[in-house]
């Protein structure tokens, strides 16, 4: 086991054990299932829904039985993505995870710590016979990067516990108490085929960072889905060519890594096409120079700056190929060009805070359609149905249909915590600073649970990760150990 040296060994010893079975979203039945073999195995009470959502309950420890009960509470899917180059199949096999004792990170792939640790940290507690606590009423939902999806179908009419800890924030020391709201936006835009012939080339856009799209969206990072329609809308003023697929990103709360387009260019206009290429690298490495300065478009898996990439192709024969009009192609990424992305608006009264944004996450294309997901996000719920009414207008106005789904409402702060007020308390005396009360722009699940159960106090914790939804997403050891050691406390 590449962890077992780690500590808290309980801890990182069921997070190996979850990284190794395959659970991105949409793909937990395995993992549900191994949740509740858990706790049959333990004579816990458990119970699974027809959505796979897993509710375990444990009885106080000694001294504890009659206490009030706690909720713990995570999600246990994963925003599954890898490098270009990572040799797995991310439905079926396992994570590869690895460790240099200061992080643990999965080669060539997303962690999961958003929010494996949540489920590890809980199995740990569950499985333990000398940690005190009071009764826990264990709550691990499914599909919460999806759209929550999970939350928002839960039955938590038998839970007994007014006092909630979720366990999904990436910032050590940082009480989270109010979220974001926000919805799923798609546009599906009818697309002709007809015969093209030319010159078949593949443009890819990657090095980006990519990452969380509530937590990252304030660094303005390069998205890979706008920067591929960007770059072939600007190449459409010199060639012509016709689009016969694009495709980019893996979901809609992810900023997109990378995109990549099959086209065919009329033949006299390749060289053109590829020059056009390099002049938008050019500008784009001069935007994104602090904030994403690894951005790379290639073609033919040539960098498009590379005078290679021209010799290249002037040696590809023409080609005839089944192909999105011409007219169409250029409808597709007019649209996705004059698409709103990013933060849209700042908060006036939490600085630093973004209040919305938007993310096009999901680029694909098929026989008849170019289909965009985005994922909307704000903590004014009015702005947010305002913006989703803009995306219908310029969706429509292109002629695509739209579906807005998975809405989720925004988590408010509440003034009169007991629960934040104990946790700052213990913070205090473990160590002997005060931790920062804080609001986030991404979604959790607190808000959905709190209208599901009157009254009830929530808090959110974790241990610092970085880069989460990303292949160079990595989890602090260090930090993991002191969340722990907090919890345990609280609890306690």
């Amino acid at each position: 086991m590449a962890l077992e040296n780690l500590q808290p060994k309980e801890v990182f010893t069921f997070f190996e054990k979850l990284c190794s079975i395959p659970h991105g979203s949409y793909n937990v039945q395995k993992i549900s299932d191994y949740l509740v073999s858990f706790a049959k195995e333990r004579n816990l009470e458990v119970i699974q829904d027809k959505e796979l959502n897993v509710i375990i309950k444990a009885p106080g420890s000694a001294g504890y039985e009659d206490k009030e009960p706690v909720i713990l509470q995570g999600h246990m899917d994963m925003v599954a993505v890898k490098d270009d180059k990572a040799d797995i199949d991310m439905k079926t096999e396992g994570l590869k995870v690895t460790t240099d004792g200061e992080y643990v990170w999965a080669e060539g792939t997303s962690l999961g710590g958003d929010d494996g640790i949540a489920v590890a940290y809980c199995l740990a507690l569950l499985d333990s016979k000398t940690i005190p606590h009071p009764p826990l009423e264990v709550v691990i939902t499914t599909n919460e990067e999806t759209g929550m999806e999970g939350a928002n179908a839960i039955d938590l009419s038998g839970l007994k516990g007014r006092k909630m800890i979720n366990i999904d924030n990436e910032v050590e020391g940082q009480f989270i108490t109010s979220c974001a709201g926000g919805a799923r936006f798609y546009s599906y835009l009818p697309v002709k085929r007809q015969a093209f012939k030319g010159i078949k080339l593949k443009v890819t856009i990657d090095g980006l960072k990519g990452g969380h799209s509530g937590e990252m969206i304030k660094c303005g990072r390069g998205n890979a889905n706008v920067i591929l329609a960007r770059t072939l809308l600007e190449a459409s003023d010199v060639s012509k060519f016709a689009i016969i697929d694009m495709r980019g990103g893996v979901a809609d709360n992810a900023i997109s890594a990378s995109a990549v387009a099959d086209i065919v260019v009329a033949a006299e206009d390749a060289s053109a096409f590829v020059k056009s290429l390099a002049g938008t690298l050019a500008d784009l490495k001069g935007e994104l120079e602090i904030k994403d300065p690894d951005v790379m478009i290639s073609v033919q898996d040539k960098k498009a700056e590379d005078a290679a990439a021209i010799d290249e192709i002037k040696s590809l024969p023409e080609t005839e190929e089944m192909a999105i009009t011409v007219e169409d192609s250029l409808k597709a990424i007019s649209l996705i060009a004059v698409m709103p992305d990013g933060v849209q608006a700042m908060s006036a009264s939490v600085e630093g805070l973004v209040e919305t944004s938007l993310n096009l996450g999901v680029l694909s294309t098929d026989e008849n359609r170019v289909i965009l997901e985005q994922s909307v996000r704000s903590s004014v719920e009015t702005a947010k149905e305002n913006l989703l009414r803009k995306l219908e207008l310029i969706s429509g106005g292109y002629g695509a249909e739209t579906v807005i789904n998975s809405r989720y409402p925004g988590w408010k702060y509440n003034p009169n915590s007991d629960l934040r007020e104990h946790m700052v308390s213990v913070y205090k005396k473990m160590y002997g600073t005060e931790p920062r009360i804080e609001a986030i722009h991404a979604g959790l699940e607190c808000g959905i649970l709190s209208d599901k159960i009157s009254g009830l106090d929530c808090i959110s914790i974790g241990p610092d990760m970085d880069d989460i939804h990303s292949p160079k997403e990595r989890l602090s050891v260090k930090s993991t150990a002191n969340v722990w050691e907090f919890l345990k406390e609280v609890l306690k």
